[in-house]
């Protein structure tokens, strides 16, 4: 058994009954209990050090320090081969991210540099950047496909998912997005690419357990209405769980379709309407923001998104925030740095940005039963790091060294 006691405060991201609003979810001067990989109490100091006093436990001090729910990244392309850092030199000078795809660059140029890329190369270089995510405090990431685009290189990169899975301390969650673009030898027969996802690649992939998850660029530069609904349909035939990148680079239909289909989450939502978000509560899907591609884009000053946050908030849809890390859109490995873009961008309260990558984020994986929050029950994945209150750290801009990272009851770091 394991207590870490003293804490400043903790973060559980529960409501604490009869909590002030502002209030909600913390615990100050408190302690957890952890046996094994789950949290078996949590609460003041005083009552859990009572509770345990006889116990054979460790216990270590935290005071000083804050505790948090171990970060959840719900959106990342972790997996892929090249750079495109010298094409963001295009973006500098005013071009467009959507007029650079469309000249064989963005997506494309990622999926040429990705084919021609081993197996190993691209583990390796995958698991250097979970490594520095869990320095970061990421201890859950969902990982895509998508920069393969054959039925070959699709699998290739999803069996590298499944290796680090099994080599990396962080619970992975594997997407198959083989709906990510059109690949530019199917230009003139896109329906041939289509029926290829429907007939061979969704199927390939579940015979092979390799994702749990499908998900669908919905978009001008990806699928459309009518393809996304055949290829989500064929996938959930077929089990998979479902995902949604819908509405990003204009209004398109894809958060609708992820009501329809009781997609687990609709994400990017540069664009939603009010019957998108009326729609996605009434199904219950989560709402994943990405800033991070704001903020790279240069998009960070829209007001039209900003707008669509605070109608999130007022319709009480719920908001996750990840970092779609992808080597063009949104270089960004750090959920702080996220959750700083969502505070100032999207005028998120503290509360809410934490909340957007913790147990909303474990919500838009299908996970809030397990992870997410601090609670008796749920898997002990922990961040310490010196602060005096749990606002301060949200306050500060960038990552804080953690003095402690406990995955499943394990302290991993140091």
């Amino acid at each position: 058994m394991l207590i870490l006691y003293g804490a400043n405060e903790i973060a559980t991201c529960c409501k604490t009954p009869g909590a002030r609003r502002e209030d909600d979810g913390i615990i100050k001067n408190g302690s957890i209990a952890i046996d094994g990989e789950k949290i078996i109490a949590v609460g003041p100091t005083a009552r859990i050090a009572k509770r345990f006093r006889t116990s054979h436990a460790r216990f270590l001090d935290v005071s000083g320090k804050i505790i948090l729910p171990g970060f959840i990244d719900c959106h990342t392309h972790l997996v892929f081969g090249g750079s495109r850092a010298d094409e963001y030199e295009h973006t500098l000078r005013g071009e467009s991210y959507e007029s650079v795809h469309k000249k064989g660059g963005g997506i494309h140029r990622t999926v040429k540099e990705t084919r021609r890329s081993s197996e190993a190369l691209l583990f390796n270089a995958a698991r250097a950047r979970m490594r520095e995510m869990l320095r970061r405090g990421t201890t859950t990431v969902e990982i895509k496909s998508g920069y393969g685009l054959s039925l070959r290189d699709e699998l290739k990169i999803l069996r590298v998912i499944r290796r680090l899975s099994r080599s990396e301390p962080q619970d992975v969650i594997a997407t198959f997005l083989g709906a990510h673009s059109v690949p530019r030898e199917y230009k003139s027969k896109r329906d041939v690419y289509v029926r290829s996802i429907i007939a061979q690649m969704l199927p390939a992939v579940q015979k092979s357990n390799l994702a749990e998850y499908c998900d669908v660029f919905c978009d001008p530069l990806g699928f459309s209405t009518a393809e996304t609904r055949a290829i989500l349909a064929r996938a959930r035939a077929l089990g998979f769980k479902l995902r949604i990148h819908a509405e990003q680079t204009r209004h398109f239909g894809g958060a609708r379709l992820a009501a329809e289909f009781r997609a687990s989450s609709a994400d990017h939502c540069d664009f939603l309407t009010d019957s998108d978000i009326f729609w996605l509560k009434k199904s219950g899907v989560v709402a994943t923001l990405l800033p991070g591609v704001l903020f790279h884009l240069m998009m960070r000053n829209s007001v039209r998104t900003r707008f669509i946050a605070k109608k999130l908030r007022t319709s009480s849809v719920p908001v996750a925030c990840a970092t779609d890390y992808n080597p063009g859109s949104s270089p960004v490995l750090s959920l702080k740095l996220i959750m700083d873009m969502a505070l100032r961008f999207l005028r998120r309260g503290y509360d809410e940005c934490l909340r957007a990558v913790t147990i909303h984020a474990a919500r838009s994986l299908d996970r809030a039963d397990r992870i997410g929050s601090i609670e008796a029950g749920k898997q002990a994945d922990l961040l310490v790091t010196r602060a005096d209150t749990v606002k301060d750290y949200c306050h500060d801009i960038g990552d804080r060294e953690f003095s402690h990272i406990v995955k499943r009851g394990r302290i991993i770091i140091p």
